[in-house]
Parts: C-alpha cells; sequence; structure tokens
C-alpha cells in the first residue's frame, strides 16, 4: 500500500500510513486523530474507499476464522476476487489481485498465531466465577460468561473481548487503558468499578459503581458518553445510539451480591431479574405481568423469592424442569 496525502491534512500528517491505520479502525482501537486521518484519506481519492473495502473484508475474514476455526478459503478468494474492482485503470487489476493475496496470507497467518496466543476465562452455565486478570484486575463473570484476550495482556495492551455479562474492579494503569469490546460497543476506563450486561441483543448495558468509563460505539468513537460513578450507559444495538442515565438500578448487579431491591417494579421485570440472577426460565402470563410490587431481598435463594411473591399477588406457580410458569387472576 502506498502513502497518500489528502492535502488537507497539517503537514506534520502528511506522511502517514493511513492504510496501516485501517485494522486499528476496524478493532475499535483508533483515536479520534486516526479517525479522522483515515476519514480525510478516503474523501481525497474514490480509489481509497476500494482499498479500505478489500481490508474491511479481510478483517471479516479473520473474525470468522477465529469464530468458527475452519473456513472455506478458495471460496472466500473468489468472493473476494468479486469484490476486488479497477479503482484507477484496467492495468491495476493485477496489481490488486496480487496485494490482495499477500494481504490475506498475512491476514490468515496473523490469526493463526492470534488464535493460538488467545486465552479465555469463562463461567459455568449455571454458575459464577471470579477471575484475577494478569494485571491485577478483578473479574466477576455471570452464568455463561466469557471474555478473551490475546497475549501481552497487562503488559503491552489491556483490551479484552467480553460475551455476556461481568463486574470489573479494574486495578488503575494511566499508560494503558483498559478497553473492553462487547458487541459493537466499547468501554475504556483506567480503574474504577462497573458492570457490563452484553447478554442481550438488542442492547449492552453499562452500570458504574465507582470512578468513570468512557462508552462508545466501535465504528464511531466520536458516537460516545462519559459514565461516572451513580449513572447507566444503554448502548442501543439496532440504532447504535447511546442513552445516559444519570442513576443506576442496583438489581443491574443483583446476580454477583444477590441484593434485589424493587419499588413499585412490574412482575414481568422481576422475573427478568431473577431469570439473570438464578439461571432459571421464567414465563409470566400478561394478566399478572403488569402487577406491581414492592419489596427488598437479601441472600435469599429462589424459592424464598417466589414464595414471597407468591403471597403478595396470590399467584399461581408450576414448575417444568427449569422452567416456571406464574400464572394468576391479576392485580
Amino acid at each position: 500500500m502506498c502513502e497518500i496525502s489528502t492535502g488537507t491534512m497539517e503537514n506534520d500528517n502528511q506522511h502517514i500510513d493511513t492504510p496501516g491505520l485501517l485494522p486499528r479502525i476496524f478493532a475499535g482501537e483508533a483515536t479520534p486523530e486516526e479517525v479522522r486521518q483515515v476519514e480525510y484519506w478516503l474523501a481525497a481519492d474514490p480509489a481509497h474507499r476500494s482499498e479500505y473495502d478489500t481490508v474491511a473484508r479481510l478483517w471479516e475474514l479473520t473474525g470468522k476464522i477465529e469464530k468458527d476455526g475452519d473456513i472455506d478459503i478458495d471460496a472466500e478468494w473468489r468472493r473476494m476476487e468479486l469484490d476486488i474492482t479497477p479503482a484507477r485503470s484496467l492495468p491495476l487489476i493485477p496489481f490488486l489481485k496480487v496485494a490482495a493475496s499477500v494481504i490475506l496470507v498475512s491476514a490468515l497467518a496473523f490469526t493463526g498465531i492470534k488464535i493460538a496466543r488467545n486465552r479465555t476465562e469463562r463461567a459455568p452455565s449455571a454458575d459464577l466465577s471470579s477471575v484475577t486478570l494478569p494485571d491485577g484486575t478483578l473479574l466477576s463473570l455471570n452464568a455463561g460468561s466469557k471474555v478473551t484476550y490475546r497475549k501481552g495482556f497487562g503488559t503491552s495492551h489491556r483490551n479484552l473481548l467480553l460475551k455476556g455479562e461481568g463486574y470489573f474492579e479494574v486495578k488503575s494503569d494511566k499508560r494503558l487503558p483498559f478497553v473492553i469490546e462487547a458487541g459493537e460497543s466499547r468501554i475504556r476506563v483506567t480503574g474504577t468499578k462497573f458492570n457490563v450486561n452484553a447478554y442481550h441483543r438488542k442492547e449492552i448495558r453499562v452500570t458504574v459503581m465507582a470512578g468513570s468509563v468512557s462508552l462508545y460505539d466501535a465504528s464511531r468513537p466520536s458516537n460516545q458518553e462519559t459514565l461516572s460513578a451513580g449513572e447507566t450507559g444503554i448502548y442501543n444495538r439496532d440504532g447504535r445510539e447511546i442513552i445516559k442515565k444519570v442513576s443506576v438500578n442496583l438489581n443491574d448487579i443483583s446476580w454477583k451480591n444477590r441484593i434485589m431491591d424493587f419499588q413499585n417494579t412490574a412482575l414481568s421485570e422481576i422475573a427478568g431479574v431473577l431469570m439473570n440472577t438464578f439461571y432459571g426460565k421464567i414465563d409470566v402470563v400478561p394478566v399478572v405481568g403488569l402487577c406491581p410490587v414492592t419489596v427488598h431481598f437479601e441472600n435469599q435463594d429462589l424459592d424464598a423469592v417466589l414464595s414471597v411473591l407468591k403471597s403478595t399477588l396470590n399467584l399461581d406457580l408450576e414448575r417444568k424442569g427449569r422452567l416456571i410458569a406464574i400464572s394468576g387472576k391479576g392485580c
């Protein structure tokens, strides 16, 4: 790839290898200045968009390899050949194919190394797990959750991937920011305590208990919110919007401390908290789902909680394995 100056950047940016910044863009690790550099580069020449799309496809391919562990290389190459179009003139087509071939081989080799060096910590499907990360950060994982990080965590970087839910007590290190990849969002911190719920397909929820964090969109780092202690950030995965609330719902971390507090809360919402805390399936019929309940629980098991709810709303409970069906006459 060649170095291209847009003519609109300052002189000290003219010799930046802009294509070399693309992996940082796709990984969500680029600084705002690097994002602007790539935007200028794309605007300077339509041919740059073709190069951008090719590298994006390779990035997607390496992610697929890491996730699935297997891939039809020939099929992927044929697809890439179709994606490569003459950006300037016909003689450039062979060059683009050769360049893409080199990038593809390098990406596959790099991904193989990355897979071998990755480390994953996970929680059982029906229990919590406590982990001390290499940098001294304390992490509690909710059931079925996992984090993955590559070699060098704590010394050259502090980036990790979260799938599920985790409560982080991040050890302060201003030299190495702590960055969590959660779906399309990123959470960036230096030292603080917070909960990240990335189970759901529709939203990612960040609850800050101490310190502050930055919640932002991986593809648009400028789209961000700073969250301080006592605040909640909700990342909408469909619209890629971030909503900031100047309050926290302590039930967001009930899975960790077993403290639940409901103030005039609908039974259907309570059922959601119980499922996240006790790992079972609870179905509530609509006629009782809207019934409000005010109650406080500390270190109570599921049977004790259900007993209180049953007597409070005169509910009918039916167990079918791990499924609990709740019905009644309503309120």
